[in-house]
């Protein structure tokens, strides 16, 4: 039943949306916040970078770097893995530009002009320079509109126009027809390209990223590099690190797993029902994960080849006394012997999982359903199939080392006395190392340690990053009553902020500002008739002007009129609009200097929010570590309530203990190793209680038993095993989830066996 809902589910999906394997790193960390308009201005700063790539070009001679760069540009521009690629400057978005000054030329003039203009002699000598310009031919704007623009509005609109589209992106600027910067003695050439579904796509042969590796690298000589920046570039380097860490986890893992199987049952039974399990359950995972969420992280499958170990579990108790329980006459009977371990065993491993689930992380919950789904189509299986699995002949139901540990018990028991005061032992050596060491007990996450660049992509992406100069990180959140109210707290913050940014304001003022300006040409009107006669026309031009001024009163430029295909872009990134009964906006400084300037200007209007992406990813980690902690302390008690309902209170108190010495073990292993106590090394406790929990059960039912006694260190060894692949990951998380799984295992095999 189990393996054909999550069949159908899988199935329906592939059908809809097709198979998604996600490697983003940002889907991988929780949100960072719980405003509703932070998330939407996250979602459109990340959706505006995602995709996109910077390829520069570096030569010292700027021929050269332009020539490679127009050979990549060929290379790319068709290609259907890219939606588009640009290097050479946009006529038809300098003509919008041209077209939307020219429209509002009245309503859009700075603060500093209006002001200007506001004097007598400010509006005279504002009238003298435009025919100075005129006659100088020193101007970025045209001639063309001269008759409907006398005083030059649009030369003033377009400076300001153009200097605050340069603050919106990176610090190159047009060099011969493309986008260039010289940096350190060096030329450097922007290609940019915003990658299509088809070519983000990750795990894909369609993959945009090694098709530019392609093109661009053998361009590269003595004289010539080309630099890579963009996220999609870490997501591919990301995607490939993980596929290979999954391939060579897995293979690992299995392997000696079969080689386990082999050489204690020396048979091919248990050794294919369990790679079938295995299989199975990883199947039933992953098709759950995806029926259910519509794609599934890398990192889940990372974690998911932990359920190697966990899923075997349940096949060597059941083919430990397939092969080495004479009294046992069948299968069924197998079953009914086990049932109670094994099933109190799902029980307290499947509580954690669906504790974890409702964790406010995505990948959290994915990789509890991973689990919950793997884990219980395993206990399924043997519970279901294996009984119908023929026993080996009488004589072959043995295996030698249970023989040999039954030969040695009178061994074991001289040494029992000596090593059950162990766990008393690691106890005190735990609360020593933390005691000295109290200081560094803080729930702290760093999220600069959870990915480390490494090699030319860490090189590239440090040299990108001074030379494009723009890192969008942080910005401050503005919030109103009415779309007029926000932009005119975003006109009070803008002579406040100390670094080049973008925001709504700077490209459509509010009706107010609007309206200054407006009334500050009305004090060039006087000089209208003059300015015309200077520059050769007649009093009938004049007068149009002054008509077409006198028309255009209420022509105010909004956000709900036909904006430009230039504005169109950045306001979707600064306008976040209507969210609940408020309006929101975004200022987006390109980088910031000094962090404290925006936090004082948070903190002095309660309309005003400052967002640090870095610091608050931290700090949402740090308060999911806590809720992760809260969520330990949930199972432990929900653990301990199913458990009265089969034990007595002294055994329940004795099982309790075990994850709880876990714990002080692997405290003290992370203080030991430098570690702060953080989410991924919290998160691998609570499924420490379950699977540690697992040891303890198994031994209670059995506490005589050889066999199972063996049964349980195979099992311990299998998951050890599992878990302790993952400490080998160069992927910090994964490696501090397995740490912490992998303590907290040896701490509770330890505890259960003595």
């Amino acid at each position: 039943m189990l393996h054909t809902l999550a069949a159908s589910l899988f199935i329906a999906r592939i059908v809809t949306g097709g198979l998604n394997i996600n490697a983003s790193f940002f889907d991988m960390i929780p949100s960072e916040t719980d405003s509703t308009a932070a998330h939407i201005a996250e979602e459109n700063i990340t959706a505006s970078s995602q995709n996109n790539v910077f390829i520069l070009s570096k030569s010292a001679d700027f021929s050269i770097a332009k020539q490679n760069a127009q050979k990549v540009y060929d290379a790319l521009k068709d290609d259907s893995r890219f939606n588009s690629v640009s290097l050479y400057a946009d006529n038809e978005s300098a003509q919008d530009v041209t077209e939307f000054l020219q429209k509002y030329r009245f309503m859009l003039l700075n603060q500093s002009t209006v002001e200007e203009l506001n004097t007598p002699e400010g509006a005279q000598n504002f009238a003298r320079n435009a025919l100075a310009k005129v006659f100088g031919g020193f101007t970025l704007s045209s001639f063309d509109n001269i008759a409907a623009d006398p005083f030059l509005l649009d030369e003033v609109n377009l400076q300001n126009c153009l200097r605050a589209i340069t603050e919106s992106g990176t610090a190159f600027g047009p060099k011969d027809g493309v986008l260039a910067r010289e940096f350190k003695g060096d030329w450097y050439v922007m290609i940019r390209a915003e990658l299509s579904e088809k070519g983000a796509k990750l795990g894909s042969r369609d993959n945009a990223v090694p098709l530019i590796y392609r093109t661009c690298l053998p361009l590269e000589s003595e004289d010539a590099k080309m630099v890579f920046f963009g996220t999609p570039f870490h997501s591919y380097k990301s995607s490939s690190s993980a596929s290979l860490e999954i391939s060579i986890i897995s293979t690992v893992s299995m392997i000696a797993v079969i080689l386990i199987l082999l050489f204690v049952f020396k048979s091919f039974v248990p050794l294919a029902a369990s790679v079938l399990s295995i299989v199975l359950s990883v199947a039933t995972a992953f098709a759950t994960v995806h029926g259910f969420f519509g794609s599934i992280h890398l990192i889940t499958l990372v974690f998911g080849t932990s359920l190697i170990g966990s899923c075997i579990d349940y096949s060597l108790h059941y083919f430990i006394n397939w092969k080495a329980s004479p009294a046992l006459e069948s299968g069924t009977q197998i079953r009914r012997h086990i049932f109670n371990g094994l099933f109190l065993s799902l029980v307290s491993t499947e509580i954690c999982f669906v504790i974890l689930f409702f964790a406010p992380f995505m990948l959290l919950k994915q990789i509890a359903l991973f689990s919950f789904a793997g884990i219980l189509s395993s206990f399924l299986t043997v519970m279901a199939v294996y009984p119908v699995f023929s026993l080996p002949p009488e004589e072959k139901r043995c295996i030698p080392l249970i023989q040999l540990i039954e030969l040695n018990q009178s061994r074991f028991a001289k040494v029992r006395p000596a090593v059950k005061f162990i766990p008393l032992v690691l106890s005190l050596l735990s609360l020593l190392v933390l005691g000295f060491n109290y200081k560094k007990l803080a729930v702290r996450n760093d999220l600069s340690n959870l990915y480390k660049m490494e090699g030319r992509l860490r090189e590239d992406t440090i040299l990108a990053a001074q030379v494009i100069d723009y890192n969008p990180t942080n910005y401050l959140i503005v919030r109103g009553k009415t779309e007029q109210e926000v932009l005119e707290k975003e006109e009070a913050l803008i002579p406040k902020i100390p670094d080049p940014f973008v925001c709504t304001a700077r490209f459509i003022p509010s009706v107010k500002k609007q309206n200054q300006s407006y009334e500050a040409v009305k004090n060039l009107l006087p000089y209208a008739g003059e300015q015309f006669a200077a520059l050769g026309f007649d009093e009938s031009d004049c007068d149009s002007f002054i008509n077409e001024f006198n028309s255009k009163s209420a022509s105010f430029v909004t956000l709900s009129n036909e904006t430009p295909e230039f504005l169109k872009s950045l306001l979707k990134i600064l306008w976040i609009g209507q969210s609940g009964d408020y309006f929101y906006s975004v200022i987006l400084p390109s980088k910031i200097s000094d962090a404290a300037v925006y936090e004082q200007l948070a903190a002095s209007d309660q309309d005003v929010f400052y967002e640090s992406k870095v610091s608050s990813i931290s700090q949402s980690l740090d308060k999911l570590t806590v809720f992760i902690l809260l969520m330990f302390a949930c199972a432990f008690v929900v653990i301990a309530f199913v458990l009265r309902f089969f034990y007595d209170s002294k055994t329940v108190f004795k099982v309790v203990l075990v994850p709880l010495l876990a714990l002080l073990c692997v405290g003290a292993v992370f203080v030991l190793n430098g570690l702060n106590i953080e989410f991924f090394g919290i998160t691998g406790i609570i499924l420490v209680f379950g699977l540690g929990l697992d040891y303890v059960i198994y031994r209670i039912e059995n506490k005589n038993n050889t066999t199972e006694s063996f049964a349980i260190f195979l099992s311990f060894l299998t998951t050890a095993i599992s878990f302790g692949s993952l400490v080998l990951s160069a992927f910090v998380p994964v490696h501090v989830l397995g740490l912490s799984i992998f303590t907290g295992l040896v701490v509770s095999f330890i505890c259960a066996m003595l």
